[in-house]
């Protein structure tokens, strides 16, 4: 929430939008007469205590002469318009304001009508490990499976990437081991980055499937180049991990026993660095015992952990996606962090929208501190699927200043 801290009780200033009804006086048509035509001469004019403003006027809070209310601009029921063009409790001779009747001695509520925040949620880097070993030009219903998981990444408006590229860093990184030399693990790579769907479609177009599967090696290659390949260090990062074989290792591309091992330990490596690993395997070709294994340690927990972390095992083109959208949707938290603090107990009264449709407090929304909402069922499903907008505003009262 950008807003300006003004000294004692005086109004917030809404920095990003222009609030009508913020009043310094206590009622809500503050400074009304001076805004449009007919507003009384002087309306403007910088003031202080040497330099008074006219009659029908008073010294605002900026410095400057303001009226709320005017021979044209009345005030509501039970109030009357003051000398200085203040609105007032109705008791004082002809319309003066006493001292104990000026609005910052009656207890009136100094605040604006509303407040609209600024919500924001973590934008975590989603780093996409693809396996471009030879075995992914294998039949996977209609297409390939490098065919079927380039659809499901990249297909638009329908594919993973390109509805949650504007809320998710997404990363990606292929490997394989391509026989040469220097060559292994093979890592062609785009780094994570907001709106980088152009950049991984371009690159993974631009490559067919080749050589062996060297898992483990991968991911350890990936953390050691970790700083080059996300973004924001600052944020939460994740590995996907799409393959459709047993792990080898660079040393031997059958040595099916070492490339688990190395795999385990590589994901290991990456659980002690805060770095969550989800597996998706492209077919049936992959131990259910080692995804198993993979999955448990992915988010650190015990092989043999009850209970068991979840593990994709993609059988066609519906599959594949489905476990694509439940992994990557996921990690976009439905936790936003507002920029200022509200008064948890007194959340409800403000407005949440998500796509320009009110959401219910307690039902799709509730307040977890003064500086944190979350989304919930439904409503946090919608902001996973990406593509809209989510907007706050809360009675100034609600604001803790």
């Amino acid at each position: 929430m950008r807003v300006e801290r003004l000294v004692g009780s005086f109004c917030l200033t809404l920095l990003v939008a222009t609030l009508a009804g913020c009043d310094c006086s206590g009622d809500i048509t503050g400074g009304q007469a001076c805004t449009g035509t007919g507003a009384p001469e002087g309306c403007g004019r910088p003031c202080s205590a040497s330099s008074p403003c006219s009659p029908g006027l008073y010294c605002g809070h900026d410095g400057e002469c303001t009226a709320d209310c005017s021979a044209t601009v009345t005030c509501g029921a039970g109030r009357v318009c003051s000398s200085e063009g203040r609105c007032v409790e109705s008791g004082g001779l002809d319309g003066a304001v006493t001292d104990a009747q000026r609005p910052d001695a009656m207890g009136v509520d100094r605040t604006c009508a509303s407040v609209t925040v600024d919500a924001t949620r973590s934008t975590p880097n989603v780093l996409l490990i693809i396996d471009r070993s030879l075995s992914m030009n294998e039949d996977f219903g209609a297409d390939s499976r490098w065919d079927t998981l380039e659809d499901a990444l990249l297909d638009t408006p329908d594919g993973v990437i390109f509805p949650l590229q504007s809320s998710v860093r997404f990363g990606f990184v292929m490997y394989t081991q391509s026989r040469t030399p220097s060559g292994c693990p093979d890592l062609i790579s785009v780094p994570s980055a907001l709106d980088n769907y152009d950049a991984i479609e371009t690159e993974y177009r631009m490559h067919d499937p080749a050589g062996d599967t060297p898992t483990g090696d991968s991911i350890q290659a990936v953390l050691a180049q970790l700083d080059s390949l996300i973004d924001a260090p600052d944020q939460p990062t994740v590995f996907v991990l799409a393959t459709d074989g047993e792990p080898d290792t660079c040393e031997d591309g059958s040595d099916e026993v070492g490339g688990r091992a190395e795999s385990l330990a590589a994901v290991q490596a990456a659980y002690g660095r805060d770095i969550r690993t989800f597996v998706i395997s492209v077919g049936e070709d992959v131990g259910e015992d080692h995804l198993q294994e993979i999955a448990n340690a992915g988010i650190g927990n015990a092989p043999d952990a009850t209970p068991p972390a979840e593990f994709w095992v993609a059988t066609d083109t519906a599959g594949l996606r489905a476990a694509l959208e439940t992994i990557v949707g996921s990690v976009v938290s439905c936790e936003l962090t507002l920029e200022g603090e509200i008064d948890p107990d007194r959340a409800c009264d403000g407005e949440v929208r998500l796509g320009g449709d009110p959401l219910t407090c307690g039902t799709d929304w509730r307040a977890v501190d003064e500086n944190t909402i979350e989304l919930l069922g439904a409503a946090c499903d919608r902001l996973q699927s990406g593509g809209e907008a989510l907007t706050a505003s809360f009675p100034c009262g609600v604001i803790i200043i």
